[in-house]
This record gives C-alpha cells, sequence and structure tokens, in this order.
C-alpha cells in the first residue's frame, strides 16, 4: 500500500521568502522518502481559496503573517485542514528538515 501524497501549502508575505524553504522541505521529505506537494502562497489569496478545487492537508503561517491564522483557521476548519504556525528560528534559518518534521508530527496527531 502506497502512503498519501501529503499536501502542504505554505502562506507567507508576498510567496517568495517562501520559495527557498519549500525546496528544503522538499529535499527533506524525500530524504526521508515521502511523497510531498508544496505550494508558497501570498497570503492575500488565502481568502479567496476555494478549499473544494484545492484540496490539502495543512496550512503553515508564516511568522510575518501570523495575523491572518485566525480567519485561514475559520475557513479551513469545515475541510478538516490543520493550520499551525512556522516555528519562528526554523523560518529564519530556512530549515526545511524542522519544518518538515513539523509537518510530520502535524499529520500523526
Amino acid at each position: 500500500m502506497t502512503e498519501k501524497k501529503i499536501k502542504v501549502v505554505l502562506v507567507c508575505a508576498a510567496g517568495m521568502s517562501s520559495s527557498l524553504l519549500e525546496e528544503k522541505i522538499r529535499k527533506a521529505a524525500e530524504a526521508a522518502g515521502k511523497e510531498m506537494e508544496l505550494k508558497a502562497v501570498d497570503s492575500s489569496r488565502m481568502g479567496l481559496w476555494d478549499f473544494e478545487q484545492e484540496k490539502m492537508d495543512i496550512i503553515l503561517v508564516a511568522p510575518q503573517v501570523r495575523f491572518t491564522k485566525r480567519n485561514i483557521i475559520k475557513r479551513a476548519e469545515p475541510y478538516g485542514v490543520i493550520v499551525q504556525d512556522i516555528d519562528t528560528i526554523a523560518y529564519g534559518m530556512v530549515d526545511g528538515e524542522k519544518i518538515f518534521a513539523q509537518v510530520m508530527e502535524a499529520m500523526q496527531g
């Protein structure tokens, strides 16, 4: 039986600061033998996100846009989507392995 691909959305200010982080998380997932689909998006896009069409497992919110988390939770909760803050230090250090571990822990739980 194959494992389900984990779908992750990284929410940041412009979707650009997370692109390097996205690559680091992807590499950590590959090293662990996990299949992960990652997408970095601007926080303003989350208000327009179609949770029916663009299904995901977890949304990670970057430190600079944490003020949007409450609204994201309200929209994501009915779809069973996990919403978490990205650890500030891991984000600043572009620590893909630590954030990958955060995703895996959230998915277990």
